[in-house]
């Protein structure tokens, strides 16, 4: 199986960096073409391994969390490894777009704009 190296680089301390990645489980999900898996599962006190269930196959995400990145590995499946550009990106993208998420500012941004659901 192809394993493409990623970096994603934050400014905040490594819980922070972890629960965000954590909270941004269910939206992955929601995210994923077709409809999707995700397992994350937290190792030490800065590891962390996702398991992304797409299209029958498991795309395996190995995370080494610092205070300044989220850096490891992505291992795709031989049946994806044609896709193993996109798949890294889409990798690289979602890592991102978690670590921006903060749930507390999103859910006081709902209330001011009159979104928020009692």
């Amino acid at each position: 199986m192809p394993r493409i190296p990623f970096s994603v680089p934050h400014t905040m301390p490594v819980e922070v960096a972890a629960q965000r990645l954590l909270d941004g489980v269910p939206k992955l999900e929601k995210a994923i073409p077709g409809g999707g898996k995700v397992d994350a599962t937290r190792i030490g006190e800065d590891g962390m391994l996702l398991r992304i269930g797409v299209m029958g196959q498991t795309i395996v995400v190995d995370a080494i969390l610092t205070a300044d990145a989220v850096g490891g590995t992505v291992e795709i499946p031989m049946v994806l490894a044609m896709m193993k550009g996109q798949v890294s990106q889409m990798v690289e993208g979602a890592i991102t777009r978690m670590l921006r998420s903060d749930p507390q500012t999103e859910r006081a941004d709902q209330i001011v704009s009159g979104d928020a659901r009692a």
